[in-house]
C-alpha cells in the first residue's frame, strides 16, 4: 500500500493579501495539497463567505485549485499535522539553518512560512 507523499504549506501570521494570494499562485505550481491559514492570515473568503477578490486577482484562480483550512493559531495546525505523521520544516534564515534545496523530502511534509522566533 503506497501512500501519497503529501505537500503542505502553513502560513504564520502573514497579514499581507497580495503576499497570500502570490503563495497560493506559486503553490498551485508547486503542487502543493493543502494551505494552512493561521492567526491573522487573510483567507480567500471574507468572514461573510464572500469571495476575496483583492487575494483572488493575485492568486490568478489557484485559491479555488488548493485545499486550504484556517486554524486560530499555528500550534493548532502543527497539532492536526502531527497527529497526520506530517514532517514540518520551518523556513528560516539563521546562520545555522539547513538550505532547502539540500532537503530531501520522502514523506508528506509541512513548510511553515511567516514563523517569528517565540
Amino acid at each position: 500500500m503506497n501512500k501519497k507523499v503529501k505537500k503542505i504549506v502553513v502560513l504564520d501570521n502573514i497579514r499581507s493579501v497580495f503576499n497570500v494570494g502570490s503563495i497560493f499562485r506559486t503553490s498551485d505550481a508547486l503542487g502543493v495539497d493543502k494551505i494552512y491559514l493561521c492567526g491573522c492570515t487573510p483567507a480567500p473568503k471574507d468572514r461573510f463567505g464572500r469571495d476575496r477578490k483583492d487575494l483572488s486577482k493575485v492568486a490568478l484562480g489557484a485559491e479555488k485549485n488548493i485545499e486550504w483550512e484556517y486554524c486560530n493559531t499555528t500550534e493548532e495546525a502543527i497539532k492536526i499535522l502531527k497527529k497526520e505523521k506530517v514532517q514540518i520544516i520551518a523556513l528560516e534564515q539563521a546562520e545555522n539553518s539547513v538550505d532547502y534545496k539540500k532537503i530531501k523530502i520522502k514523506c508528506s511534509t509541512a513548510i511553515v512560512l511567516g514563523l517569528k522566533y517565540r
